[in-house]
């Protein structure tokens, strides 16, 4: 009796273990459905943390992801977007979500955005852009969709995709995107972020995107050659990426999770302790100055982000003296939107953050 009371604690621990150890298969019941509600939140501190860490049965760590802004999105169908993207979408996806647009045509203000995506039971796509611009609706239709998932998901499998748009309108400009995207799972394990911890599978994508835009009211365009990494950390059931994570050169490292409700409105906390910096004016409109007070003589670099993260002002150099001096950042000729910034000061190894705000001019 004995012994057999010994062979069966061991098959039930080797059960548990094996429960434990085993890697979960992401299918297209977990994709979002229409209806579904998601509170994300986009972390201050994205920059100090190392995304590309991945392996089997491996645990990733990121519990302490500092949240500066929130938003909320609302799936829904087709039917449910504005009546005139129906004809250039009805026959291709079954689900819209509103997205910013502001990557896509820097400069305008739009009435209303929306993402077209397909989920069947083979894949998740993204099939264009629907925006509303004075009114005006614009559907952006890729020819070949941009393939974001394969399903089934699991450990080792890799799918491609190479999608692309052009668009094209008198007096407002025109658009091209060229996105070839190589995606690999190249990981499973444990997430930890401050919103809990899930059993996931990680999706690593290599995207190589040319962007070219021109805008008619500025008559100026640019063209954007990016090489970016997302990395997608996604659950059994959870709609949307429980983390992503975006390595990108030009727009720095962004990192958006799934998070439940936060004060945001007590002010950004200190992500490494030193002389907190004066800044002032703020709110500020021609010049921003700000005071820092050194143990030693150093480089520092400040930048500028918008509430999302990115990078408005690239990283200006300043070689800070022993002691407390006051300093000017030089803004950009073209003028920066009323609103919230974050004013990124790095001084040696250390990183202060603090919020600021852009007046009107």
């Amino acid at each position: 009796m004995k012994l057999y009371k010994l062979l069966l604690l061991t098959l039930l621990i080797s059960a548990t273990t094996s429960k434990v150890n085993c890697q979960i298969s992401i299918v297209s019941n977990d994709m979002p459905t229409a209806g579904n509600i998601f509170r994300t939140s986009i972390a201050l501190n994205a920059i100090e943390f190392d995304f590309a860490q991945t392996g089997a049965n491996f645990e990733w760590d990121f519990s302490s992801l500092i949240p500066v802004n929130q938003r909320v999105d609302t799936f829904k169908t087709l039917q449910q977007t504005p009546v005139f993207f129906w004809p250039t979408f009805f026959t291709s996806a079954n689900l819209a979500v509103s997205f910013d647009p502001g990557n896509l045509l820097p400069g305008l203000t739009f009435d209303g955005a929306y993402q077209f995506l397909s989920k069947t039971t083979a894949a998740y796509r993204d099939f264009g852009y629907g925006l509303i611009i004075a009114g005006l609706p614009l559907p952006l239709k890729f020819s070949n969709p941009d393939v974001i998932y394969s399903f089934p998901m699991n450990m080792g499998n890799t799918f491609a995709s190479n999608a692309d748009l052009e668009f094209s309108l008198p007096d407002i400009g025109y658009l091209s995107i060229d996105r070839q995207r190589e995606n690999l799972v190249d990981g499973w394990g444990t997430l930890k972020t401050p919103y809990g911890t899930f059993e996931v599978l990680r999706l690593k994508s290599t995207v190589f995107e040319i962007d070219s835009v021109y805008i008619d009211s500025i008559s100026q365009g640019i063209r954007i050659e990016r090489n970016y990494i997302e990395y997608k950390w996604i659950g059994k059931n959870k709609g949307i990426p429980l983390l992503q994570a975006t390595f990108d050169e030009f727009l720095s490292t962004v990192a958006i999770y799934q998070d439940s409700i936060r004060d945001l409105t007590v002010g950004i906390p200190e992500v490494n302790d030193f002389n907190r910096p004066q800044v002032f004016p703020n709110p500020f409109r021609e010049e921003l100055f700000f005071k820092i007070c050194a143990n030693n003589t150093e480089q520092t670099l400040v930048s500028l982000l918008n509430i999302q993260g990115l990078k408005v002002i690239e990283d200006q150099l300043f070689n800070t003296s022993l002691g407390c001096d006051t300093y000017r950042l030089k803004l950009p000729e073209s003028l920066l939107k009323h609103g919230t910034y974050i004013l990124k000061i790095e001084l040696g190894n250390k990183i202060h953050h603090v919020k600021v705000i852009a007046g009107h001019r």
